[in-house]
Formats: structure tokens, C-alpha cells, sequence
């Protein structure tokens, strides 16, 4: 079982309305922003990685918050980094990044949404791979094929990939109203 309580946050203050997105999406809102910050968390601990693993989670929380549109976009994560991020680079903050760390949130959020990668001995690839690769474990709800394990840049992100068809399944109907509560439905999940 996953350990999310190694992680040090405080999961209450990490709640999401619908006021903080620009759009409000079904493919991109509330419940898939839970899901991707649960799942770079999940992919943090598992790679024994939990400071970049954290740095994921906040680039999670505000990673689609300037979508416009559900369809192809590339310019939503700069959008993200530019106009979302400093209105919680403080939160972030009180909650133990650093800095540095926010100049990653700001490169990670704005990566996240375009194909081109950095190579893997670049700074910021394992932060980014966590984020994009915890982005492409909640694909299922565009569809049962929509996810490529080809493009997945972690092994044990193949290996999560049932878990995050069941973390789908057991969210996409439930009426969220926490972050605390998509942490229990994952270890009921891990459980089985």
C-alpha cells in the first residue's frame, strides 16, 4: 500500500472548486486534476521519488486550471504556468517548495501540454515524466484505448495502468467534494 501520508501535506488544503478553472470541463476538471495529483503522488512514492513526486502534485493542481477548450491544445500548460501559478506560488510555498522548486512548477506546467520532451539526463525530465506519465494514467475516461503505453516514460507506470482504469471507475460517479477522499478511494482500490 501506497504511504501518502509520507508526503507531509496537509491533504485538506488541497481541495479544488470549480471557480479556480477557467473552464468547466468534464475532461479536464475537478475530478481528472484529482486523479493526475493522486497519481503523481502514487508514481512519486512508488519510484522513490517523493520530492519530485510532490513538485508533480502541485504542477497537478494547476496544470489544466487555464484550459479554454477539452480539445487539442498546446499552449494551455504555458497559459497554466503563467496566469495560475502565481496566484498559488505562496500556497505552494507554505507547503514546502522552494524557490527552485516553483521555477519547476513553472516548467513542468508548461511542458505537460506539448510533445516535445527534454532528454532524460535533463533537470527537469523525472519531475515532467511524473507529471505527464500521471496525466496519461487518467486517459481511460477519453475512451478504453486511448492510452499508448508506448508513450509512457516509467515501467511502473505500465504496471499502474489498471489502477488507474479503477481510480477512474470508482471517482468518475462519485460526487468528489476532497482531495482527502480520492486518497481513500485509492487505498480501497490498492486493498483489493
Amino acid at each position: 500500500m501506497i504511504d501518502y501520508n509520507s508526503y507531509k501535506l496537509d491533504f485538506s488544503k488541497f481541495n479544488l472548486s470549480a471557480d479556480q478553472f477557467d473552464q468547466q470541463s468534464y475532461l479536464h476538471g475537478i475530478k481528472h486534476t484529482y486523479r493526475v495529483m493522486l497519481h503523481c503522488l502514487r508514481l512519486g512514492y512508488l519510484l522513490k521519488k517523493q520530492h519530485e513526486g510532490t513538485i508533480a502534485f502541485f504542477g497537478a493542481y494547476i496544470h489544466d486550471m487555464a484550459r479554454l477548450h477539452d480539445g487539442y491544445c498546446t499552449i494551455h500548460g504555458a497559459d497554466s504556468a503563467k496566469y495560475k501559478l502565481p496566484l498559488y506560488q505562496n500556497f505552494f510555498m507554505s507547503n514546502g517548495a522552494t524557490t527552485d522548486d516553483i521555477k519547476l512548477i513553472q516548467q513542468i506546467v508548461t511542458r505537460h501540454s506539448i510533445h516535445i520532451e527534454p532528454p532524460r539526463d535533463h533537470p527537469v525530465f523525472l519531475t515532467l515524466s511524473i507529471l505527464k506519465d500521471a496525466d496519461a494514467l487518467d486517459r481511460i475516461r477519453l475512451g478504453e484505448n486511448d492510452l499508448n503505453p508506448d508513450y509512457l516514460r516509467h515501467e511502473i507506470t505500465t504496471k499502474s495502468i489498471s489502477f488507474g482504469e479503477d481510480l477512474f471507475y470508482e471517482t468518475n460517479n462519485e460526487p468528489l467534494t476532497s482531495f482527502a477522499q480520492v486518497i481513500e478511494i485509492a487505498n480501497k482500490i490498492e486493498d483489493l
